[in-house]
């Protein structure tokens, strides 16, 4: 009687038909290799970029010289591992060449794809934030659960790009030319057998679906987002902070040699917004005596105007040096039992201001209210370029915030802004409209002593408001429309020595620091 003998591919599909999924051999070693040690070794190589760039020079050019021959070999390095992961595994287990199953045979590139587009796709079925936090989004979610993208995230920083598609790209690059050395490696054995098209084709039309709503989700919610980089803003106030920090030898603050008020116990502690810091640093810094300089950032803060108020009306602060509040902070400290108290010591210019290549050198009040609700939404009706504004504006409580709203727009409500012209930081409010690529359409505002010490290399300029530039001069007489009152506020405190340093600052030495600071002292100053 004749025998007959199945062909191999159909003797493996027989035995794999029914039995259930199984591990490939070196499965965690394949798994580490595209997880975690070909992300490692990517960061590594940019790294190594961005360094022999920086010595070498020429800006991003020298980059683009070093990262082709950097990333081709990077590639060739992903492609290679993943072929000689398919070839041990098969020595392990010459079994596993006839695994007909796709998913199966490549469980240790598909598990880490499936996982990065599955939280990309849940990050970014999220609502849009009131800014642009889509980086933000990212960079919490995929730093808790995503071990390639903590590796990235030094060179998010590095680059300076705040898209999420700093995390995705490099990650899908390695799975996709892991991936395609795997593939290789089965298909250079003649052993394997081929998967089912049906198999492959629902797989990679799977991963391809992700891929596509991701990149949808995310055009759709930077639909009308302008150039921002929270990065950089923190970088920007921080550094400023930095410059004016008390008690270290190297800051810019103004020194007073012989000060009339002296406090050696139970210090005060201060707080504010960024752009005062330097008054009432100063200030610390020459009427605290005893005082531990490892305490410095737990007694003198700069915590932004909403945050001062409201450490203030929680008792976590006993003086806070602030513009005007708005009317929630009110409400707010007197719901909690500890009404506001604001001593005036000194006056400031509420300015406007536009990137230095902006032609326009000067709007009316009316020009600027018809700007932020948005029924003059273009340069060329004020006789500028034909370019679409980009009014910045800044939270709600904050000190400059407050000023619009109550001393410009005259009870108009503010147009809601574009996700990013809603810069979170004053310094980013100056940083964004001097950097925006687009920057001559850019308007924003902050307080005159802030925006100057921000504007070092001169790429903004202050606007005359009905024809009055801010100056000392005119923010002294009155005649500049926008003049605001720096105030210490107290909301209640059982520190005894409070009192004093208000007092002080009303005083010549007081008003003197005022006026060395670059604001505007309540009457002319002579310290003794």
């Amino acid at each position: 009687m004749r025998s007959f003998v199945l062909p191999r591919a159909d003797r493996a599909s027989l035995y794999f038909r029914h039995r259930p999924v199984q591990k490939p051999p070196y499965f965690w070693r394949s798994l580490l290799n595209v997880f975690v040690l070909l992300p490692l070794l990517f960061q590594v190589a940019a790294i190594f970029i961005l360094i022999a760039a920086q010595l070498i020079g020429d800006g991003i050019w020298s980059i683009v010289v070093l990262g082709i021959p950097v990333g081709a070999f990077f590639l060739w390095h992903c492609v290679r591992t993943g072929r000689k992961d398919v070839r041990k595994a098969i020595g392990r287990d010459s079994a596993f060449a006839a695994e007909p199953r796709f998913f199966t045979r490549h469980l240790a590139v598909l598990l880490p794809a499936a996982f990065t587009l599955l939280v990309s796709t849940i990050v970014l079925l999220r609502p849009a934030p009131a800014e642009g936090a889509l980086f933000g989004d990212f960079a919490g979610v995929f730093t808790l659960t995503h071990l390639p993208a903590c590796f990235l995230l030094s060179v998010v920083y590095l680059f300076g790009i705040p898209s999420p598609w700093v995390y995705l790209l490099p990650t899908l690059v390695i799975y996709v030319a892991y991936g395609a050395g795997r593939a290789l490696g089965f298909r250079e054995l003649a052993s394997a057998i081929r998967t089912a098209p049906r198999a492959r084709f629902a797989t990679c039309a799977a991963l391809i679906l992700l891929c596509a709503f991701i990149v949808w989700r995310i055009g759709s919610r930077q639909i009308g987002f302008v150039k921002g980089n929270g990065y950089g803003e923190w970088r920007a106030e921080n550094t400023f902070n930095v410059r004016h920090q008390p008690f270290d030898p190297d800051n810019t603050l103004v020194k007073i040699p012989a000060p009339t008020l002296r406090i050696a116990d139970s210090h005060p502690l201060l707080d504010g917004a960024t752009a005062i810091f330097p008054v009432y640093a100063a200030a610390a810094q020459a009427i605290y005596t005893r005082f531990d300089i490892r305490q410095v950032w737990t007694h003198i803060r700069s915590s932004t105007t909403p945050s001062a108020y409201e450490r203030l009306v929680a008792g976590e602060a006993d003086l806070v040096f602030v513009a005007q509040p708005s009317e929630s902070q009110r409400a707010a400290a007197e719901s909690a039992g500890r009404p506001l108290r604001l001593t005036p010591i000194g006056r400031e210019a509420f300015v406007f201001f536009v990137h230095a290549d902006n032609p326009i050198d000067g709007l009316t009040s009316e020009q600027i209210r018809a700007i932020y609700t948005k029924r003059i939404v273009s340069w060329k009706e004020l006789g500028g370029l034909d370019e679409k504004i980009l009014p910045f504006q800044r939270p709600e409580g904050s000190g400059s915030q407050t000023a619009l709203e109550r001393r410009v727009m005259q009870g108009e409500k503010p147009a809601p802004p574009l996700r990013e012209e809603f810069a979170l930081g004053m310094g980013g409010v100056i940083q964004q409209v001097a950097a925006y690529k687009n920057s001559r359409a850019a308007i924003g505002y902050s307080f005159r002593v802030f925006a100057i010490a921000m504007n070092s290399g001169g790429e903004i300029k202050l606007l005359k408001i009905d024809g009055v530039a801010p100056t000392r001069e005119t923010i002294r007489s009155g005649d500049y429309p926008y003049t605001v009152d720096i105030c210490a506020a107290t909301a209640g405190t059982r520190n005894p020595h409070v009192p004093a340093p208000v007092e002080w600052f009303l005083g010549p030495q007081g008003q003197d620091l005022v006026d060395r600071t670059g604001y505007v002292s309540l009457h002319p100053a002579s310290a003794p």
